[in-house]
């Protein structure tokens, strides 16, 4: 199966693999706080994420994270993001 995620998130505001669980692209265009474990890809754009120890993380186009304490994700312009949620 072959899915523009890109393309898919900006028109659907968000893009899933049917049968992969916690996986989702999506359309980013307000700041979020986020509590739990989560891997990022940039996909288009670019994210500030800020942390608990007051250090930030600043994401291009084609960078990853993962993350497993609460932060904010924030988008500079309205960005695509692919986001997997481990268990």
């Amino acid at each position: 199966m072959k899915l523009h995620l890109v393309r898919l998130a900006k028109k659907q505001g968000e893009a899933r693999f049917p049968g992969l669980e916690g996986f989702r692209a999506y359309l980013l265009i307000q700041a979020e706080q986020v509590s739990e474990a989560r891997l990022y890809v940039l996909l288009e754009g670019e994210v500030v994420i800020d942390l608990p120890d007051q250090s930030y993380l600043h994401l291009r186009k084609g960078e990853a994270a993962y993350l497993e304490q609460p932060h904010l994700i924030s988008p500079i312009d309205p960005s695509v993001i692919a986001v997997w949620k481990p268990k």
